[in-house]
């Protein structure tokens, strides 16, 4: 099966209705199981809406309806045009750029159980710091995954507190699976791979059941998922790794794909997205 993940910058970039027609361009020829997509924005002064694929989450979500011009919803229906029905949910994070509901989405062929966790210490709706990690659940068998799309603090704030640590334990909390559940955790993460010490180590230490696709992939291209300045890495003009897919260690990974990139698939955001390929049984 075929997984992506992608930070859309949803609504800032340049001919967003362009993007998306992009985005589901390459949903549709790839047929992914499962997508998780990150900065999923919609005004906050938008229409609220319903649309029949719609999973509301459970857990602590924070109630935020969705909106006109909620981004996945955007895809889902763009692809529901072209005859692709997929089953959708969405939790906000906090206020973007003063104007946007920013949350994350997940994306599924199969019908999920949604649920939402706050896993930031910050509660403050306005606050870039409030966090919430979105998971579904697939409970029809063999198909059975707890699918994870994550956008994460940075290591720590400018004042030096920890944010990362603090979510990613949390997180921990939702991934106990057992023996016939499969796991996928995708997002942003905004630590890079190459620091040691920081939050990419933290996961290996504390979630060895994990995998990161990047480095089990028997065929890999691409590397960096950023490759300049962008918004909360305004010092860091390097190419740097901060977005990944980690399945579980009874998965073999086949292929490691960065797309939108320019070269695999147009540039749609500013960050490109991860594609994997995963063989269900070893």
């Amino acid at each position: 099966m075929k997984v992506l993940t992608l930070n859309t910058h949803a609504w800032m970039e340049e001919d967003p209705y362009d993007k998306i027609k992009k985005i589901v361009d390459r949903i549709q020829a790839q047929a992914y199981r499962f997508v998780a997509l990150q900065e999923i924005n919609q005004s906050l002064d938008a229409e609220v809406t319903a649309d029949p694929g719609f999973i509301k989450a459970g857990g602590d979500d924070p109630s935020v309806p969705v909106k006109a011009d909620n981004f996945a919803l955007l895809i889902v229906e763009g692809l529901r045009a072209r005859g692709l029905d997929y089953y959708w949910s969405w939790t906000a994070n906090h206020i973007g750029y003063d104007i946007y509901d920013e949350g994350v989405a997940i994306l599924s062929q199969l019908p999920f159980e949604a649920e939402s966790l706050l896993v930031s210490d910050c509660q403050d709706y306005a606050h870039h710091y409030t966090r919430r990690v979105l998971k579904a659940s697939v409970k029809e068998v063999p198909d059975k995954w707890t699918v994870l799309s994550c956008h994460y603090s940075w290591w720590k704030d400018g004042e030096g507190r920890e944010l990362f640590k603090n979510e990613w334990t949390k997180t921990l909390s939702l991934l106990e699976a057992d023996e016939e559940t499969s796991l996928l955790v995708m997002g942003d993460f905004n630590n890079e791979a190459s620091i040691r010490e920081e939050g990419y180590e933290l996961v290996n230490v504390t979630a060895p059941f994990l995998l990161d696709s990047y480095t089990e992939a028997m065929e890999k291209n691409g590397d960096a998922t950023v490759i300049s300045a962008i918004d909360g890495w305004n010092d860091h003009p390097d190419e740097k790794r901060i977005d990944y897919i980690f399945t579980d260690n009874r998965k073999r990974v086949d292929r490691y794909r960065v797309v939108f990139d320019g070269r695999n698939g147009p540039v749609v955001s500013d960050h490109f997205g991860i594609e994997a390929e995963i063989t269900e049984n070893n």
